[in-house]
């Protein structure tokens, strides 16, 4: 076997089998920026690992980004991965799900997430059943509790245009953390953090941060090219080597302060 088919192969395997992935590996493929410590790095290790959960399917993500405190690190499990593991627990026997609203001055719990013109939408709520427990698991979560907002108070992404579907995975999420508290308690899904990933893809452009000074002096030179031809560069004006440090812009994996909203 040659050395590009066997690189081939080793790929092709971790991207199937999780429990193959190295530590290199979470570096190579998901921390290009170099924001990870070694801690952190065998924190996704773990997780992947020992819940079998393959980053490369997005079953869960592994997210760095930095601010002016510091690195940030999340380790997110996808709502359908979590769903997946749920169907997988020991006693589990189906759910049912819905949202509520107000109606003509009433509460009212619907199944679904199909609601009526006039309804108002204010929570949703879950059913987990255990084959092995007397009684069911119900929660019920507060739309106002949950829903994601911009910095002007309105619902951001998914949440605007489907914050019925969003507040009953809420609901449903809620309730098989607390049906299973050993098997999913401690695994956090993109309904918890899904406009998280949202904020990040706006604010992070494409490049590199030699891309982004080569830019700025090719602009600034351009712009005093101009000013040149229209008689109005003045004394303070600078020479191609003089021209001034670009100002630093975020690259990938980097965030200003205060644009990462939760």
């Amino acid at each position: 076997m040659t050395n590009n088919q066997l690189s081939t192969q080793t790929k092709r395997d971790i991207t199937t089998d999780p429990t193959l992935l190295t530590g290199a590996d979470i570096k190579k493929y998901f921390d290009p920026q170099n924001l990870l410590s070694d801690k952190q790095i065998g924190q996704a290790l773990a997780l992947c690992k020992g819940r079998n959960l393959n980053p490369f399917a997005n079953e869960v993500y592994i997210v760095a980004y930095k601010n002016n405190s510091g690195t940030e690190f999340s380790l997110i499990v996808s709502k359908e991965a979590f769903m997946k593991r749920a169907e997988r627990c020991e006693g589990y026997d189906g759910f049912e799900a819905g949202i509520t609203v107000m109606r003509n001055g009433e509460m009212v719990e619907i199944e679904g997430s199909l609601k009526l013109p006039d309804d108002v939408l204010i929570g949703g709520w879950a059913i987990v059943y255990r084959k092995d427990r007397s009684h069911r698991y119900k929660v019920t979560v507060d739309f106002n509790e949950y829903v994601k907002l911009d910095k002007y108070g309105n619902p951001r992404s998914t949440w605007k245009s489907m914050p019925g579907t969003m507040i009953r995975k809420t609901a449903l999420v809620q309730t098989l953390r607390e049906a299973f508290p050993d098997e999913l308690g401690n695994m956090y899904t993109d309904i918890d953090g899904g406009d998280t990933f949202d904020t990040i893809k706006d604010v992070t452009p494409q490049e590199s941060r030699e891309d982004v000074a080569e830019r700025r002096l090719r602009e600034a030179k351009e712009q005093q090219a101009k000013l040149a031809e229209q008689g109005k560069l003045n004394k303070t004006a600078y020479t191609a080597d003089e021209a001034p440090d670009p100002v630093e812009e975020p690259v990938q994996g980097e965030l200003l302060n205060g644009e990462l909203e939760y």
